[in-house]
């Protein structure tokens, strides 16, 4: 829905003009993509499996939303050391050479553990693809 897409927009876009980067905008076929890796209730990275797309994934229980997803990868910020960089969660949000995303979510029985329940698993795939290492 557009409130999801805004949902997930709104917050890496703010993330991204704090650092000078352009907004991202929505690609139905990354939503697609990232539908098609939710679905598989795996919490892991696809490794380029969906294509050369950069990704960021989130899950947890109860009333997990995607702000407190995204929150998690923002909270990235804090650990990234300009003078030895790493890439994370964060450096694919405010990647400069990304432009677009496109979002899911699954809710997966049993993704954190099974006593732990159904977890809503959130997948945001960007193009083009970031966290190329010396290209920040």
């Amino acid at each position: 829905s557009s409130s999801d897409i805004s949902a997930y927009l709104d917050p890496q876009n703010a993330a991204r003009a704090q650092y000078g980067a352009t907004p991202l905008t929505w690609n139905d076929t990354l939503a697609s993509a990232a539908q098609e890796w939710a679905n598989n209730c795996v919490f892991q990275h696809s490794m380029g499996a969906l294509g050369p797309y950069g990704e960021n994934l989130a899950s947890g229980t109860g009333d997990f939303t995607i702000a407190q997803g995204i929150q998690l990868w923002l909270n990235e910020a804090s650990q990234y050391d300009a003078s030895n960089p790493v890439p994370s969660h964060w450096t694919q949000v405010v990647w400069q050479g990304s432009h677009q995303t496109g979002c899911a979510v699954a809710v997966c029985p049993g993704l954190l553990g099974a006593s732990f329940g159904n977890a809503n698993f959130y997948v945001c795939e960007y193009f083009p693809e970031g966290n190329i290492i010396g290209a920040f």
